[in-house]
């Protein structure tokens, strides 16, 4: 049981960090625009984001790291762990397509200029 809890916890954690740095970095773009150009608003944003991110998906991994049976067999540490860390990649994926879904709702629609051809 230990071994599958160290190996659930060794995975869970440093994805959530991964994923939060990936997001972090990629996302500052998307939150510029999203603040009509305001950098400041958008990284200070993106910093609270980030910090939000850490605690809702690592206090998920804390609370969901009690397993339901008793784990005996090698086989059984592999799968006890992919469900776990299935559940946990699913909950970082739709926290992240609600995070888009709430600041493209704020961007609002976008209107792309024609270019401009000259002769």
């Amino acid at each position: 049981m230990i071994l599958t809890y160290a190996v659930y916890l060794a995975v869970a954690i440093p994805v959530t960090i991964w994923v939060a740095r990936t997001l972090h970095k990629n996302g500052a773009i998307f939150l510029v625009d999203c603040f009509d150009g305001n950098e400041e608003m958008a990284k200070s944003v993106n910093h609270l984001l980030v910090v939000g991110f850490y605690l809702i998906n690592i206090g998920f991994v804390a609370l969901y790291l009690k397993l339901a049976e008793q784990v005996t067999t090698g086989a059984g540490v592999f799968e006890a762990v992919s469900a776990k860390l299935g559940v946990v990649l699913l909950v970082l994926g739709g926290m992240h397509f609600l995070n888009l879904f709430v600041f493209s709702r704020i961007r609002g629609p976008r209107v792309a200029t024609p270019p401009t051809f000259t002769r």
